[in-house]
């Protein structure tokens, strides 16, 4: 009886997970157009695995609320009716492994604004979200600055 019961605790546990997320994108264009959908779905949990460092996405390293409290603040800045990269990748002068992009981000209401998004190279080789600079970005509901 024992084994049957670890079985069907280890599948309990796989269903409530949600399931294995996908791999981290091995493109930079792939990995912000996948991190934008998943602003745009409110999805905090892709979200999770497309942002971090180059220990890798944040989803294997951080805590769970804080990475959930602080993947919510970007998803309410970035929320958006649609997008355009700009400009980019641009190769950062101090770090290869860093890249950045200009994006074009409108809100729903007609706010449209530009803002950099930075990319970094995991350790594992693939990229994921490192900063979206938030301080220059318009306050969500607040006055469109352009």
């Amino acid at each position: 009886m024992r084994p049957r019961l670890i079985v069907l605790v280890a599948l309990g546990s796989l269903a409530c997970s949600g399931g294995p997320q996908p791999p981290a994108p091995q493109s930079l264009q792939e990995t912000l157009a996948q991190f934008m959908a998943a602003v745009k779905a409110n999805n905090i949990s892709r979200m999770s695995t497309l942002w971090g460092s180059e220990r890798g996405p944040a989803s294997t390293w951080m805590k769970s609320d804080v990475l959930r409290e602080r993947l919510s603040v970007v998803q309410k800045y970035l929320n958006h009716a649609g997008y355009r990269v700009i400009e980019g990748p641009l190769t950062a002068p101090d770090r290869a492994s860093m890249q950045s992009f200009k994006v074009e981000l409108q809100r729903d209401g007609g706010c449209t604004f530009v803002f950099p998004v930075d990319l970094v190279r995991t350790k594992s080789g693939g990229w994921v979200v490192n900063d979206v600079h938030l301080a220059s970005i318009p306050t969500p509901g607040g006055t469109c600055r352009q």
